[in-house]
């Protein structure tokens, strides 16, 4: 049978349909675009095993239909409007997409019967932890729009789970950056973001110029570990946990970043401004130390595979490859990712 991934044409969607197809899934990617440019070279020769479908995730009755043509057996939840900016512009389609598009999925499992639903949650769920120690899964306190979202689908997909007996596992991710990252005008140059924006420009030779935020840390998680580690959770004969922190497990400050960037890309040109983001509602519920792997190690088996530096060197290589057929602009109009 086959898997449904929501937010298909995302960073981490794309990805996962790799990781599915690559071991021998039939997935059916599910989003409002459409196979987003150069996916071909993401999926490679996955892309045989990958149908892109486009629906809108509020729109059961098209869910369904899907679900019932391409026989599907499990699905993993990625879709999402991201990031606090945009769930303050944005508050009611936000907690729409993000809160009922979950009960959508999750009704259809229901009907379905399917084997499992994998939600994808987010760190953002933990909210601001300033001693910056590594976070375990039982430690949510959402601060946020965006957060109070993410979390609202964990506690449903929790619900259906005790009351119909659904199999729901989160899964919480951290900055996945990599290939097919979208550029998000909701948000400012931090996380995935800020990854794209200083790797593409170091591979085109263009400069980059930061307002601050060098002494921030993140959990940066290069793509393929991401999905590799969902992957893991879908498949997982019998889980002894309902959610699992996926992630590099160790954070970089922005400063750390530039510095690693720098030392695989010498000619990189970046200047960062003295600016804090302490006291910007957008960055400060940001500020949270690594998230806790442990779990999924022992559980999952699950181990990363990129530190920063490997990832931001294949990252660099990725543009260079399609700096050529590459619109210097393409998906900044974006607002739609999984994060």
């Amino acid at each position: 049978m086959a898997v449904l991934v929501t937010g298909g044409s995302g960073i981490l969607g794309l990805h996962l349909a790799r990781c599915l197809g690559d071991q021998g899934e039939t997935v059916v990617a599910y989003s409002t675009s459409g196979a987003p440019p150069h996916a071909g070279l993401v999926l490679g020769e996955a892309a045989a095993r990958v149908s892109f479908v486009t629906g809108d995730i509020l729109d059961l009755d098209r869910l369904r239909k899907i679900a019932e043509e391409f026989s599907v057996g499990g699905v993993i939840h990625a879709a999402a409007l991201t990031g606090e900016a945009q769930a303050r512009a944005r508050p009611h389609e936000v907690f729409s997409v993000n809160v009922a598009g979950t009960s959508n999925v999750l009704e259809l499992a229901r009907l379905r019967k399917m084997r499992r639903v994998v939600y994808i949650g987010s760190a953002s769920e933990y909210g601001r932890r300033a001693d910056l120690r590594p976070i375990g899964e039982e430690e949510t306190n959402p601060e946020g729009m965006y957060a109070e979202t993410k979390f609202l689908g964990h506690r449903l997909g929790q619900r259906y789970r005790a009351i119909f007996g659904l199999d729901v596992i989160t899964v919480r991710v951290s900055s996945a950056y990599g290939p097919n990252t979208r550029f998000n005008p909701f948000r400012k140059l931090v996380g995935n973001t800020l990854i794209a924006h200083l790797c593409r420009s170091a591979a085109l030779g263009e400069p980059v110029v930061l307002d601050g935020g060098a002494d921030y840390p993140r959990d940066w998680t290069y793509a393929a570990d991401t999905a590799r580690g969902v992957c893991l959770a879908y498949h997982a004969e019998a889980p002894r946990h309902t959610a699992y922190n996926i992630t590099s497990g160790r954070s970089y400050t922005v400063a750390e970043v530039i510095e690693i960037l720098r030392r695989v890309e010498p000619q990189a040109k970046v200047d960062i401004g003295s600016e804090r983001w302490d006291d910007d509602p957008f960055q400060a519920g940001n500020l949270r130390g690594p998230l806790d792997i442990s779990r999924a190690v022992t559980d999952l088996d699950y181990a990363p595979r990129y530190d920063l530096e490997t990832g931001l060197r294949e990252y660099i290589a990725w543009w260079r490859r399609i700096s050529a057929t590459a619109p210097p602009d393409e998906g900044r109009a974006a607002a739609v990712e999984a994060k």
